[in-house]
């Protein structure tokens, strides 16, 4: 099928209390692995683009090729920019046909001009259908700055005032996480996570999931989170597959369809933690895609 928009399948994943699955993708492998795991699970999928990994792949080259596979597959595919630092990326994005994106603004931006320019995206990308999300607060990078996490939260009463400004379709705010963090030693605020949802109906999206404790993960999901992206654990996995494969002086093709298999596998496990299993049942009515294969079934 064609690439679907966002907020059908965010209302479904809040009323189910799921979250979708939402993986960075940036060479055929990669893609492959994600869109692999989201068809053994039957579930839709987000292939979230890096804006710093555009120096691995071209924006517009790899979109048709995203595109391309969609269109083969029975599952709903959503593309969205993750982490736009640039105006111009995003409006890139949308002329290749991305359903959704992300603005964070440069480094250091005010919360009135991040308002502005936000608001500006918001403007763009919905008078076309395109979802918007837009962090608040600041979400740790790993080896950066991780002593600061409490003092990056964010603000559940900016929060609202944010979302309110702007008319985001979905709020990531910092709770705690760390972006490339391995091991899941991350500490969530649910707190903050509870009283951001109270001040806002704005869908909710977890990132730097890959440092979460998966027993977080679910609670969070219970709270309000009904997206989550995880990149670290699927690379980390994929690598540890090509070590493993090294010995013996394999063929570059065995190598690639390792690291393929290592990422797919934890796609897979990362949504069965999210609860995003068959989905894409012949009761649902999420999308026309779901309503075709039920009544072409009878």
């Amino acid at each position: 099928m064609q690439l679907v928009g966002l907020k059908p399948f965010l209302e479904d994943a809040r009323r189910k209390k799921y979250a979708l699955g939402c993986f960075n993708v940036f060479n055929l492998e990669t893609l492959e692995a994600v869109i692999e795991g989201a068809l053994n699970f039957n579930t839709p999928i987000v292939c979230a683009i890096y804006e710093p990994q555009l120096k691995y792949s071209d924006l517009e080259s790899f979109s048709v090729l995203i595109k391309d596979i969609a269109g083969k597959v029975p599952i709903p595919v959503i593309l969205h920019l993750d982490h736009a630092e640039k105006m111009d990326t995003i409006i890139r994005a949308i002329r290749c046909g991305f359903t959704a994106v992300m603005y964070d603004g440069p480094p250091g931006i005010k919360f009135e001009e991040k308002i502005e320019k936000t608001k500006q995206v918001v403007e763009i990308a919905h008078s076309v259908g395109v979802t918007v999300e837009a962090e608040l607060g600041y979400i740790t990078r790993v080896g950066l700055d991780e002593k600061t996490v409490k003092e990056n939260l964010a603000d559940p009463e900016l929060a609202r005032e944010f979302v309110e400004a702007t008319g985001i379709d979905i709020l990531a705010p910092a709770i705690g996480s760390v972006h490339g963090m391995g091991s899941q030693e991350a500490t969530i605020d649910l707190d903050t996570l509870r009283k951001i949802r109270e001040k806002t109906d704005c869908y909710l999206s977890l990132h730097g999931g890959s440092g979460v404790d998966d027993s977080i993960v679910r609670k969070s999901i219970d709270i309000g989170i009904n997206k989550a992206s995880v990149y670290t654990r699927l690379s980390n996995n994929a690598v540890k597959k090509i070590k493993n494969n090294l010995n013996g002086a394999p063929e570059l093709s065995q190598i690639m369809t390792a690291a393929r298999d290592g990422f797919r596998e934890m796609v897979e496990d990362r949504l069965a933690v999210l609860r995003s299993k068959d989905i894409c049942s012949f009761e649902t009515n999420i999308c026309s895609v779901c309503s075709y294969k039920y009544y072409t079934s009878k």
